[in-house]
């Protein structure tokens, strides 16, 4: 099991994933493949890692980042903590920066939504490097219970730019 956790707490598997994905994209069944397929790898994360439910906002945030790689947590920042949300940003280069695909940038972050919701909390993508033209993803993340309705996911954003 650990030398399982350490493979896949590494950047370049992480990396290989998100590739691997945009792959998928570009055929028409993944918009029902790739939610399952992101679901199944949060949860082999989430049993390997095993974390506890956070009952806090700064340890909902601090173990999302934690359950990121372990040799790639520089991509990873928690930008801010402001009432009942805490803002992160992803720092690595997403295979489908500039393509315009936003709902492509949302199936894949079901992982993180996934990931989120076992360890109680939410994340909304609020602008994604697909279509921000931005080098980053900025996130939103709460506890459960919190509503997201003042938060605008980034695929329900029009972007002028």
């Amino acid at each position: 099991m650990n030398l399982l956790k350490e493979l896949l707490g590494k950047q370049i598997v992480f990396n290989s994933t998100l590739h691997f994905l945009s792959f998928l994209a570009t055929w028409e069944i993944s918009e029902r493949t790739i939610p399952l397929l992101t679901e199944y790898l949060a949860e082999i994360n989430l049993s390997i890692n095993n974390p506890k439910i956070s009952s806090n906002l700064v340890e909902l945030a601090n173990t999302w980042k934690e359950l990121m790689p372990l040799d790639g947590q520089e991509y990873f920042k928690i930008t801010e903590i402001n009432g009942d949300t805490a803002y992160a940003e992803i720092h690595l280069h997403c295979p489908i920066r500039g393509t315009g695909k936003v709902d492509t940038c949302y199936e894949f972050m079901n992982y993180d939504r996934s990931l989120l919701k076992k360890v109680g909390g939410t994340l909304t993508v609020l602008e994604s490097q697909s279509n921000s033209g931005k080098n980053f993803c900025k996130l939103a993340i709460r506890l459960n219970g919190i509503g997201t309705d003042d938060l605008t996911p980034a695929h329900k954003k029009m972007v002028t730019s």
